[in-house]
């Protein structure tokens, strides 16, 4: 993997990190994410969608442990966190149904669905609960993604990505007339955090110790950090303790008194990291414009959208791959 160098500045030290490759991208087949194969709280929240919705009663989660990535089983993130697949079906991420008007609204890193310039959602899909080959909500089509203006212009390769405004809000398709969040649930979601909290971090780690086949989480203490380079100002990111590797970028990071169970506000998403320490983009006004656009233009799902083309790009509807 290639390195990368962020600077990180806090009101008490300056930190220089040498982190890894942005944890996403690992390659993808048409059995099972292969993890051999890798390449690469605060105040109001919108529509009333602070709180997670359950589409069933949870059953009992085994919660993660602090600084290492532990199994994450049962309950709200066995149903609405999932694997994302991108690419034309070549890579994976991670996703979480966040709570919306539309229901049907992902949020992911931005690089998993724009990377080096291009789009990469064409056949991408979403499958809920993947574990060990096993996708018991099965498949769901993605139609279209939205990133940040600001991360299309930096255009960053996947070495040198700028964490501030790495997250993505994706909406997905209807199935047989039923919306996502009506089988799979929602975690909620926040716009402003304060500069400590406790969260959770979750996704699908795919190297190292981790083969990308369960779902895994740490749970621990998150503070806002400067997060900047030589070319651009600086923005706020959220770090933590933890140790989960490519494969898990675009996972939820929860904040709440259930957080550590797998059920939550989303706060941020796995952006960058290295083999002890987690990255994600404070979710603040920026990611609340992007989350609006993508919501409101999937209000009406039988209807094609009319993404701003500044924003988004819509996958097309021949299924997938």
């Amino acid at each position: 993997m290639t390195n990368r160098c962020w600077r990180t500045t806090s009101t008490t030290t300056v930190l220089t990190t040498v982190m890894t490759a942005a944890l996403a991208l690992a390659l993808w087949t048409s059995e099972a994410p292969q993890g051999a194969r890798v390449v690469g709280l605060g105040s109001a929240a919108p529509w009333g969608s602070a709180d997670p919705r359950t589409p069933t009663a949870p059953l009992a989660p085994a919660p993660p442990v602090q600084g290492q990535a532990g199994p994450v089983v049962g309950g709200l993130s066995a149903t609405s966190v999932g694997v994302l697949v991108v690419d034309g079906g070549r890579h994976q991420c991670s996703a979480a149904v966040v709570a919306s008007r539309s229901r049907r609204v992902l949020a992911t890193a931005a690089h998993c669905v724009w990377l080096d310039g291009s789009w990469r959602v064409d056949g991408a899909f979403f499958i809920p609960g993947y574990a060990a080959g096993e996708e018991p909500l099965g498949r769901w089509t993605v139609d279209t993604a939205y990133v940040p203006p600001a991360w299309q212009q930096i255009d960053s390769p996947i070495n040198d990505v700028a964490a501030d405004t790495d997250f993505a809000f994706v909406t997905l398709l209807p199935r047989d007339g039923v919306l996502p969040e009506q089988v799979l649930g929602a975690q909620g979601i926040r716009f402003s955090t304060p500069d400590r909290l406790p969260v959770a971090a979750l996704g699908y780690p795919a190297t190292g110790v981790y083969d990308g086949q369960s779902l895994r989480g740490c749970d621990g203490p998150a503070a806002v950090e400067t997060f900047t380079r030589p070319d651009r100002d600086g923005g706020q990111v959220l770090a933590m303790t933890c140790d989960m590797t490519e494969g898990a970028s675009g996972g939820p990071w929860l904040a709440g008194p259930d957080a550590a169970a797998g059920r939550g506000q989303v706060v941020g998403v796995v952006s960058g990291g290295d083999a002890t320490q987690l990255v994600s983009p404070r979710f603040g006004a920026a990611a609340r414009e992007i989350y609006e656009a993508a919501d409101s233009a999937a209000l009406i799902p039988d209807q094609p959208t009319t993404p701003d083309p500044a924003l988004a790009r819509t996958a097309p509807r021949g299924g997938t791959s």
